[in-house]
C-alpha cells in the first residue's frame, strides 16, 4: 500500500511568505517530472517526515495535490545545518512502469582484520548509482569488511546484487580499503633519516684542498 502525502499549491516565492510558511511548520517544495508541469508546493513538515520515514530514501510517495495523485520520489532534500529541519524538497513525478536511476547508500558492517591490526578503513563510495523500477529500489546495500586485511579493498562487485536492480558502476571500482597504519609517521621518519644522512656526508674536495694548502703554508 502506497504512503499518501497531501500538500498544497504555493503561489509565490516572496521571502515574507516563505518565512510565514516556515513559522507554521511548513516548508516550500517543487513538483516536476512525468505527467505534470512544474508546481510550487507548501508541505507540512511533520507529515512529510512521517511519510518519508515509512518509505525510505528511494521509496515512492503518493502525492495528493488539489485532488490529483502523483507517484513521486524525493529527488533532493535540503536540511537546515543548525536546526536539523527540512527547508526545501524537490519531488520528482515518475512512471511506475519505467526504470529510473537513484543513489543508494552503501552500509559497511563489521570490523576488518586490518583495522584490528592498526590499519585505517578508508571509505571511497558512500552511495552507488542504481537503476530499477521505482518500487524495486533497495533501501541500502550492505557489505561486510570483516575479512579485509591491510592493503585489501572492497569493490563494487562485492556488493549484493539482485535481479530487480542494476548497479551502474564498474565492478572493480573501489568502495572501501584498509590502508597501512602510521603511514604519515613513516614518511616523516624517512625524511628525518635523509636529513641525518646528509649531515653525516664527507667534506667536499674543495674543503679538503683548502686544509692541505694551509698545512703546506705552515711547513714553509
Amino acid at each position: 500500500m502506497a504512503t499518501n502525502l497531501t500538500v498544497e499549491k504555493r503561489n509565490t516565492d516572496k521571502r515574507s511568505i516563505l518565512t510565514e510558511l516556515r513559522s507554521k511548520g511548513h516548508f516550500p517544495a517543487n513538483l516536476y517530472g512525468y505527467g505534470t508541469k512544474a508546481v510550487s508546493l507548501s508541505v507540512d513538515e511533520p507529515e512529510f517526515i512521517k511519510a518519508y520515514r515509512e518509505v525510505g530514501k528511494n521509496g515512492v510517495l503518493r502525492l495528493k495535490v488539489d485532488g490529483k495523485d502523483y507517484s513521486v520520489m524525493v529527488q533532493d532534500m535540503q536540511i537546515h545545518p543548525l536546526k536539523n529541519s527540512v527547508t526545501h524538497v524537490d519531488f520528482l513525478a515518475i512512471d511506475l512502469n519505467k526504470e529510473t536511476e537513484a543513489e543508494v547508500p552503501v552500509v559497511l558492517t563489521g570490523e576488518s582484520v586490518g583495522v584490528k591490526e592498526g590499519g585505517v578503513l578508508q571509505r571511497v563510495l558512500a552511495t552507488v548509482n542504481v537503476k530499477a523500477l521505482p518500487a524495486d529500489f533497495p533501501e541500502q546495500l550492505e557489505a561486510s569488511v570483516e575479512d579485509l586485511n591491510i592493503g585489501d579493498s572492497l569493490s563494487v562487485k562485492d556488493l549484493p546484487t539482485g535481479k530487480k536492480y542494476e548497479i551502474l558502476h564498474e565492478e572493480d571500482e573501489v568502495v572501501a580499503s584498509v590502508t597501512p597504519p602510521k603511514l604519515q609517521d613513516e614518511e616523516t621518519d624517512e625524511e628525518t633519516e635523509e636529513a641525518d644522512a646528509e649531515g653525516d656526508a664527507p667534506e667536499s674536495s674543495e674543503s679538503v684542498t683548502d686544509d692541505s694548502q694551509e698545512e703546506e703554508q705552515k711547513d714553509e
